[in-house]
């Protein structure tokens, strides 16, 4: 599968290239924590919020265990955002274990990440993340199960997805949720709206219009049974461009964030190496890889750090986890 866009991956969206690395990442903590450490943070939040989202009574502690979650999700994040993004987007494009847990967890991470790149109010950030994380709780369940399918969903599934965002809006109102702006993203998210200047649109509109476009894209990042993940171009293109064929304001947004080639998405390099993206570059297109194959097809015996602004490890193009097949060591690649 070749990135073959009307942004093409080598000059994706020119002005993108010159974006730096967004204001998140400046001053990471002085300390960060061990790589071991926040894998395994991450690997139980994934079960646990894989749980919280099956439950079919909502509840004052249905509530505040969703809450801490995302204000654990959110902390986690903010210590290394880079190794978030590699574990989730790596998670959604090879397993098919907690499918639905897994999405909300990737659209929460990049939603927190994009309004601290805008520098929005954190009551909005909160708002956005709580909303990712519960807007498809309505249909936890069917979410999980269409990951496993390889048939068309049937007519109660489809009926099920046409009003999850109304039902998923409920739930939380029957779980005493009382932030109006939470309740009011979930229920307008899966709602397409012509997109203005993204900083210009009301509250809703704005959040929910973000959180849709992020839902497509880590979707399009996402393997099911039935297909595999697609590349982060094709990704792009579904979620980031706009009518006229190029990134619209907020599509450019999720774009400089991400950059072209997210953490935990896999590469080809103009050496013939392939990789998989460990961290974020200081350009959109130039992500730090961990080379796994040489050119030649076969495994480095260790992986190998390339800074893909070097002219010889440029990246070439995306690739999907179908055309590389390498089990990976995740300590061993973030370390190199």
């Amino acid at each position: 599968m070749t990135d073959d866009l009307s942004v093409p991956d080598a000059d994706a969206a020119a002005p993108l290239q010159a974006a730096v690395r967004p204001p998140e990442s400046v001053a990471p903590p002085a300390a960060k924590p061990a790589a071991e450490t926040l894998l395994d943070a991450w690997e139980t939040l994934r079960r646990k919020l894989s749980s919280l989202l099956k439950a079919e009574q909502p509840d004052a502690e249905w509530r505040a265990l969703l809450q801490g979650y995302a204000t654990h999700i959110r902390e986690l994040a903010a210590q290394d955002a880079d190794l978030a993004l590699y574990y989730l987007i790596h998670s959604a494009g090879q397993e098919l274990d907690h499918y639905s847990a897994v999405h909300a967890m990737a659209c929460a991470v990049i939603g927190e990440l994009i309004g601290r790149w805008h520098g929005w109010s954190d009551d909005d950030v909160a708002a956005l993340v709580h909303a990712a994380l519960s807007m498809n709780v309505s249909m936890t369940r069917t979410q999980d199960a269409l990951a496993q399918q390889t048939q068309a969903p049937d007519e109660r599934q489809r009926s099920e997805i046409a009003g999850h965002a109304e039902a998923s809006a409920a739930f939380l109102e029957a779980a005493g949720v009382d932030d109006a702006l939470w309740i009011d993203v979930v229920r307008q998210h899966a709602a397409g709206c012509d997109a203005g200047e993204i900083d210009t649109m009301p509250p809703a509109s704005r959040l929910a219009e973000l959180l849709r476009r992020i839902d497509v894209y880590t979707a399009k990042l996402s393997r099911r049974r039935s297909r595999s993940a697609t590349t982060p171009a094709l990704a792009a293109r579904d979620a980031c461009l706009g009518r006229a064929g190029y990134p619209d304001s907020v599509g450019a947004t999720l774009l400089r964030v991400l950059g072209l080639y997210p953490p935990g998405t896999w590469v080809s390099l103009a050496n013939g190496e392939t990789g998989i993206v460990i961290a974020r570059g200081a350009k959109a297109h130039t992500p730090i890889v961990a080379a796994l194959r040489r050119a030649d097809g076969g495994l480095l015996m260790q992986p190998v750090r390339r800074d893909t602004r070097a002219r010889g490890c440029a990246v070439a193009r995306g690739l999907t986890s179908r055309d590389v097949r390498v089990r990976i060591h995740h300590l061993r690649t973030l370390r190199c």
